[in-house]
């Protein structure tokens, strides 16, 4: 205790302790209320990191516009089920033709192979072109489809009226920058196959007939099957399309396509093509 504080305690004892015990009361308010204090600044500034962390500090996601995370392009790649452009191959259209049905009436078909092993596109806007002996363009049909993974297939417009013009050429292609995503073949390691194809060359309606087998454990839901009969040649001379409203698991059905008109040319090898779309199954 220093000389002055004695010097006060002899002459006022009894002030001294009242202002020893203020002091010590304050000290212990004042250390409790700056521990109030801490905690409520500790509380809001984590309350103020969780709503702005994620405003600042984004996760990435497919969708942001941004290449970032392990995406290889912008929101494409990476763990994105979008593919970028650069990652994929173009579908090849191997050939695409009119085949004659009745009068006027022709079916228009493209063959295409998707060389992509695990993409495809859910929903490909594509357009036909009908040119006749001149080269003029006498007609257009378009529609949608989807492109399987690692797959040859087909794409069928029927009934295309060519009127008084006789066909000459077809052309055939898809809208540009198809969305490609991620999708793996699994339905062509499943035992869904056409067995026993018969073709009947009947001089009034030519016909062919073939099994559909489902030897695996799911159920197929609505499909199309189309036929394809080709020259000795390999050309394909005529198409025939059917569709079917499912299949059921370890089943089967027979199919019959049948032309109303002779053909142009005999038949030597048919295709029978399950065209099932991979999007709308979960397997």
């Amino acid at each position: 205790m220093s000389p002055a504080q004695r010097i006060q305690l002899s002459k006022n004892p009894l002030q001294y302790e009242a202002d020893f015990c203020y002091n010590t009361i304050m000290s212990w308010a004042s250390r409790k209320q700056f521990k109030y204090l801490s905690i409520i600044f500790i509380f809001l500034v984590v309350i103020i990191f969780i709503i702005i962390f994620p405003i600042i500090f984004k996760k990435p996601t497919c969708s942001d516009g941004k290449q970032n995370g392990v995406e290889t392009g912008i929101d494409c790649g990476g763990s994105c089920s979008l593919m970028c452009e650069e990652d994929i191959s173009q579908p090849v259209i191997m050939w695409s033709r009119a085949f004659p049905v009745v009068g006027s009436n022709y079916n228009l078909v493209a063959f295409i192979e998707n060389r992509n092993k695990t993409s495809g596109v859910v929903s490909a806007s594509y357009e036909f072109r009908v040119y006749d002996s001149k080269n003029t363009l006498i007609g257009r049909r378009s529609g949608t489809t989807f492109i399987p993974p690692n797959q040859q297939f087909a794409v069928f417009e029927s009934r295309f009226d060519a009127g008084e013009s006789t066909i000459k050429s077809v052309s055939f292609e898809f809208s540009p920058n198809l969305p490609w995503i991620k999708k793996f073949s699994t339905l062509q390691t499943l035992p869904i196959k056409a067995k026993n194809i018969l073709f009947d060359n009947n001089s009034d309606t030519p016909s062919l007939s073939a099994i559909i087998n489902n030897d695996s454990v799911y159920n197929i839901p609505e499909f199309d099957i189309i036929a394809i009969l080709y020259d000795i040649n390999g050309n394909a001379i005529n198409a025939s399309k059917t569709h079917k409203s499912k299949l059921l698991s370890n089943s089967s059905m027979s199919v019959t396509f049948t032309w109303p008109e002779v053909l142009s040319a005999i038949p030597v090898t048919e295709d029978v093509l399950i065209s099932i779309n991979p999007f709308s199954i979960s397997f």
